[in-house]
């Protein structure tokens, strides 16, 4: 039975696992990312994991990492959250550490691949999968022409689809992008301007049944979400759009929300599904490990 490596680098932590080809997490490791400290130490601590992980039976290495991946040569032609991230083949880095083929993918691409694989996207044609963290991530696939990257490897960025011209400036150096209004870092900001306070995200939602500020901020929240939800929409056709990141664990206090505006914006609402993610802490590892075993197929 064919055995991989599946690495999901987050801004924080970085996870491993060795997947089987049923999608059966059989080991797991995990460490800090440490970002800050630049790319030297990020190539260490995934060095480390590797070592933890490898055994004679692991045929290849998936990596998701965030940024604008190169998936074809394993480039990371541009990542603003690691210092010395962006010009980096990681593919040759990995290999070389590794001895292993490597195979780099952009990380919500390699989440769609898990929730196709055996999440919510299973048995869909057409998906398009938007992950709510600290940023707004996307992924578009269609069975004709597999994963979306784009004439430069920057396709599906969907968190930078424009949603209020004129509007907050993003880091990505426009002003109005969906992440400005769409992520868990959108939510925390908006409390804060309202009341100075600064809460994380779970924290603003348990609020809203009690705080009028933390309740016009998640109104603001689920009426942008289902603004975007409906452009997506409108854009790709799809069969499926599925939800995902960190945010969804927070669901109950907003998912409803995001329906029901949904339905009031998209006059096609009907001929479209909108599911939350099956996996949340899992999906990277297991995409990842999925990317390898299917192009390791190919090569």
């Amino acid at each position: 039975m064919t055995k991989t490596i599946g690495l999901d680098i987050g801004g924080t932590k970085i996870q491993g696992a060795v997947i089987d080809e049923n999608g059966e997490i059989l080991k797991t490791y995990r460490l800090e990312t440490c970002a800050r400290e630049g790319k030297d130490k990020v190539l260490e601590n995934i060095s480390k994991i590797i070592e933890f992980l490898k055994t004679d039976e692991i045929e290849a290495i998936g990596v998701g990492t965030p940024g604008f991946i190169d998936s074809e040569n394993g480039i990371v032609t541009f990542a603003g959250n690691i210092d010395g991230w962006t010009g980096l083949n990681l593919k040759k880095e990995l290999e070389t550490i590794s001895g292993l083929p490597v195979f780099v993918e952009n990380d919500a691409n390699i989440a769609l691949v898990c929730e196709k694989w055996l999440g919510a996207g299973k048995g869909y044609n057409d998906i398009v999968m938007i992950t709510i963290g600290t940023g707004l991530g996307g992924a578009v696939y269609n069975e004709k022409m597999g994963l979306l990257s784009g004439s430069n490897f920057q396709g599906a960025e969907l968190g930078h689809i424009i949603l209020h011209p004129d509007g907050e400036y993003c880091t990505c150096g426009q002003s109005g992008c969906a992440e400005s209004y769409c992520s868990g870092t959108a939510i925390v900001r908006h409390y804060e301007e309202l009341t100075r306070n600064e809460l994380n995200g779970e924290e603003i939602f348990k609020l809203a049944n009690d705080d009028e500020n933390a309740k016009k901020v998640i109104e603001r929240f689920t009426s942008d979400l289902a603004w975007f939800l409906t452009s997506l929409r409108n854009i790709f056709d799809p069969q499926l759009i599925i939800v995902g990141g960190g945010v969804i664990n927070s669901k109950d206090f907003w998912w409803n929300d995001v329906l029901e505006n949904f339905k009031k914006y998209c006059h096609l609402s009907d001929k479209i599904e909108i599911k939350s993610a099956k996996f949340l802490n899992e999906a990277g590892v297991i995409g990842a490990g999925r990317i390898a075993m299917e192009r390791l197929k190919n090569e």
